[in-house]
């Protein structure tokens, strides 16, 4: 058997142990922990910037719209799914992942780690201070313009990163008097629509780069996709109990540490060092 293929199974069966379990525990998107450890592991592979950044998060939707598709049956079965809000969404959040993705394939690594680092200190910092949810507005607004242009923002930046798109779209969505149930819901069902036609992006944009790992369609490896989604899913009910008996916001916060930590790390090895 292939030594890679060996270090590459069992790298990402721990990480999908980890991420379905922080997942779980914490109620926030996995890409945001996918993406920085499969660069960690990528490039301590012997793969160039370019090449670990663009597959870990064109792989890391590829595991979003694996896990996207059982967050979205549960959360349906608990009617915690707004359908009005897909209905004005769709067409933005679709059309944001597919424009982020193809802008993501053709920036080199340094400069989707740079916007990787400055989307995540923003949401580290939001997860460490905010208190509570803040109102700005009863409902969605009426003007579709208004609509699409906040549904193709959250689809763009989700896409560009590599994430599922619930540190964007739930906050915004409390913030238009959702409840916060029924906006993790209908952003899970946002996550498979950023995720599929985002990893669908990358595998073509990545199909003509002959230095990506093996195993890999573009820049989607199989490998990363298939272990993370299986071992995730068990780990983040592991994690969903285990946060029902621990203080959700001190944990919030010890994670936005973590995710600074992450963001420093970046720099310093592609910056500083």
């Amino acid at each position: 058997m292939d030594f890679l293929f060996i270090i590459l199974s069992i790298a990402f069966l721990f990480i999908g142990l980890v991420t379905g379990f922080i997942a779980g525990l914490l109620g926030v998107g996995g890409g945001i922990i996918i993406v920085p450890i499969s660069y960690f592991v990528l490039t301590n592979l012997g793969y160039s910037v370019n090449i670990s950044m663009h597959v870990a998060i064109a792989s890391s939707l590829g595991v979003i719209f694996f896990t996207s598709i059982s967050s979205m049956l549960t959360h349906m079965k608990l009617n915690n799914i707004d359908f009005l809000v897909i209905k004005k969404w769709f067409l933005g959040i679709v059309t944001g992942s597919i424009l982020g993705s193809i802008v993501g394939s053709q920036f080199d690594g340094r400069t989707l780690i740079i916007i990787f680092v400055i989307i995540l200190l923003s949401l580290s910092f939001n997860m460490f201070f905010q208190r509570k949810f803040i109102i700005i507005n009863n409902d969605l607004p009426k003007n579709r313009i208004i609509n699409f242009f906040i549904s193709l923002v959250i689809g763009f930046l989700s896409a560009i990163i590599g994430i599922g798109g619930g540190s964007f779209s739930v906050p915004i969505l409390t913030m238009f008097s959702k409840k916060i149930h029924e906006a993790i819901g209908t952003s899970a069902v946002f996550g498979f629509f950023i995720a599929f036609p985002g990893a669908i992006i990358f595998m073509i944009t990545g199909s003509l780069n002959e230095n990506i790992p093996e195993y890999s369609i573009g820049y989607v490896n199989i490998i990363i996709v298939i272990l993370v989604s299986i071992t995730s899913i068990f780990t983040a009910n592991i994690g969903a109990k285990v946060a029902s008996k621990i203080n959700k916001n001190n944990l919030r916060k010890v994670f936005a540490i973590f995710l600074l930590f992450t963001c420093v790390s970046l720099i310093i090895e592609h910056f500083i060092i």
